[in-house]
């Protein structure tokens, strides 16, 4: 009969470490992401008076892992859902959904970089 003793305290602080970072660098590559999808709706978002557009922006998650992308228009908090959407007295014309599809990829791209990296930069990479 063998035994072994393994001391994982190494390998336990390593896997630590690398979730820390890769929390941080998929973190910010959320943030690039809801910025550029403020970006594309704003540019996409009917315009008579402009306050859709401004109330486009994002915002830190509550859990902290990531950010948020929200419309908000105070006077008249309906108006982002009816033109994403429409009525039946409107045709739709999205912008904040159509805008998420368009970043898509990029996230996916990003995310993965990111986690990549982490594994490399912390010593788990082949």
């Amino acid at each position: 009969m063998i035994t072994f003793t393994v001391d994982a305290s190494a390998l336990h602080a390593g896997l630590s470490a690398l979730e820390l970072d890769w929390a941080a660098r998929t973190k910010a590559a959320s943030a690039v992401t809801a910025a550029a999808i403020v970006r594309e709706a704003s540019g996409r978002v009917a315009r008579r008076t402009g306050a859709t557009a401004a109330g486009i922006h994002y915002v830190e998650s509550r859990d902290g892992t990531g950010y948020v992308v929200l419309v908000v228009r105070a006077n008249r908090p309906q108006v982002p859902f009816y033109l994403e959407f429409g009525t039946r007295y409107m045709d739709k014309r999205s912008f904040f959904y159509a805008s998420a599809a368009v970043e898509q990829p990029g996230q996916q791209r990003r995310t993965l970089d990111a986690v990549e990296d982490a594994i490399q930069v912390n010593g788990f990479g082949g």
